[in-house]
């Protein structure tokens, strides 16, 4: 196997992450969110637009990438205002951050 072979093969050998969020659930369950890694390309256009100061990205990534079990995007286009301005900026920022971490969730655990 190539070495590009051999570095493909990781980055989707990575999986999909399952980030909880008690904050934002119902019924005493959190809501699930499901996310891909991100890529370094998903990573330069998202951080490309963004000013020095702009944690506006955070929700960037979380509208990008937050999916249901279905492979579907939770949010949607409009739903970004919402999250800027009425949403705890705590949470947005944790699960931004663990969509933005390349570990799995489960393999840290491991450790």
């Amino acid at each position: 196997m190539s070495v590009i072979d051999r570095v493909k093969e990781h980055f989707e050998s990575q999986g999909v992450k399952k980030i909880e969020v008690a904050e934002w659930g119902e019924e005493g369950q959190p809501l699930v969110i499901y996310s891909t890694p991100m890529s370094l390309n998903e990573k330069r256009n998202l951080f490309k637009s963004a000013k020095d100061t702009d944690l506006a990205v955070m929700v960037d990534v979380i509208y990008l990438k937050a999916k249901d079990k279905d492979d579907n995007r939770i949010f949607k286009l409009d739903d970004k205002q919402v999250l800027l301005n009425k949403a705890d900026p705590e949470v947005i920022a944790r699960v931004a951050g663990e969509i933005l971490n390349s570990v799995p969730l489960e393999d840290i655990e491991k450790k």
